[in-house]
């Protein structure tokens, strides 16, 4: 299924899956957060039998699973497999934190460093030396790794902003639920 130059790979199971509107629905659900059957059932105005055929067939392709705790109710919740149909878009915007993150420490080892080995040269009279450019480039170096953080936050929140679209689309394409 092709989402405006995102390419999304389905296996025959999941594409199956995918071509029921209850079941759609029931994902869309999911998403938000585990459901019990009785629950799904009340807000999909389904009977349960009716709800657990759709559930198993979800199971079968690997995009829901059965959460039995040992309690009184068992759950039902997205597998990493049905979020990642859902949002693809998450692997790159942890990337894209992940980056961000990196290079903000980094840019901030870079001013420290540069403001602290600056603080403790003399000025030297007999001309310009190596020593006396690395605290300059280092301070100009972290200033760069730190608007290159900001640039990945960015990134990230452009992705997210992207994601959300690209999910409505996906559902839209799949038909009315």
């Amino acid at each position: 299924m092709d989402s405006s130059g995102g390419k999304i790979t389905l296996d025959q199971e999941s594409f199956r899956a995918l071509a029921s509107d209850v079941r759609v629905e029931v994902l869309k659900r999911l998403d938000a957060r585990r459901e019990t059957v009785t629950d799904l059932s009340n807000l999909l105005a389904l009977s349960k039998p009716t709800l657990l055929e759709h559930l198993e067939k979800l199971q079968n392709a690997g995009l829901v699973k059965r959460i039995d705790e040992g309690r009184k109710w068992i759950y039902y919740e997205l597998t990493d497999k049905g979020r990642k149909i859902l949002h693809p878009e998450r692997v790159a915007i942890t990337l894209a934190l992940g980056a961000a993150v990196v290079l903000a420490a980094i840019g901030a080892f870079y001013l420290l460093f540069a403001t602290t080995s600056y603080a403790g040269q003399t000025p030297s009279t007999s001309g310009p030396s190596m020593i006396e450019g690395t605290p300059v480039s280092s301070g100009v170096l972290g200033v760069v790794l730190v608007l290159l953080s900001l640039g990945s936050v960015a990134a990230a929140l452009a992705l997210r902003f992207y994601g959300l679209r690209r999910r409505t689309r996906f559902f839209e394409q799949l038909g009315p639920a």
